[in-house]
């Protein structure tokens, strides 16, 4: 699932978008920081591949990244946890390696993924970050089909406000969504 070079200018273009919304204005005195959301349900090597690609055209794209503080967040049904991972590590591959990636993943595969719970998730534990990326390894299609992972429509739109609808990227195979977009289609 790597990313294309279009898709490569679209996320350039999507990113620099979110980090310079009028809603999305730096914190004083904190420098910007940035959440990659990983789906761990699919196969992990495309998701991995994608956020390598993803970090290498942002900090080819602008020196903003260069020295940008980046967490990992590992998404798998019930459990979500996360690791603060510069994007140097990303870029070498060790973001997904066995003894830093979350523990016992084989156990959570069969749960299906709640799009509620990672706001919830993200709110609490990454309010500062400015973007959060969220991949997932799967068609637009497919996403639109399982009704965005979303189980509780209520719940997930209470926690996409205030902020995280300007700050959240849902990355697929062949499509970008923001938060706001998603939150318009389940408003439908």
């Amino acid at each position: 699932m790597a990313l294309t070079q279009l898709q490569k200018l679209e996320l350039n273009k999507r990113v620099d978008r979110i980090f310079h919304a009028p809603s999305n204005a730096p914190a004083r005195g904190h420098q910007p920081e940035i959440a990659f959301v990983a789906d761990m349900t699919g196969d992990t090597e495309a998701v991995h591949s994608s956020v390598r690609d993803a970090v290498a055209s942002l900090k080819a794209h602008d020196k903003m990244f260069q020295n940008m503080r980046s967490n990992m967040v590992y998404w798998s049904g019930e459990q979500i946890t996360s690791k603060v991972t510069p994007m140097s590590f990303i870029l070498m591959g060790r973001a997904f390696d066995n003894d830093i990636r979350v523990g016992n993943l084989g156990a959570n595969v069969d749960k299906s993924l709640d799009f509620g719970n990672l706001c919830a998730y993200l709110k609490l534990y990454h309010a500062r970050c400015r973007c959060m990326l969220v991949f997932v390894d799967c068609s637009y299609e497919e996403l639109e089909a399982r009704s965005f992972y979303v189980t509780d429509t209520e719940l997930a739109m209470q926690e996409l406000n205030p902020f995280l609808k300007y700050r959240l990227l849902l990355v697929t195979k062949d499509k970008m969504i923001t938060g706001s977009e998603l939150m318009m289609r389940l408003i439908r």
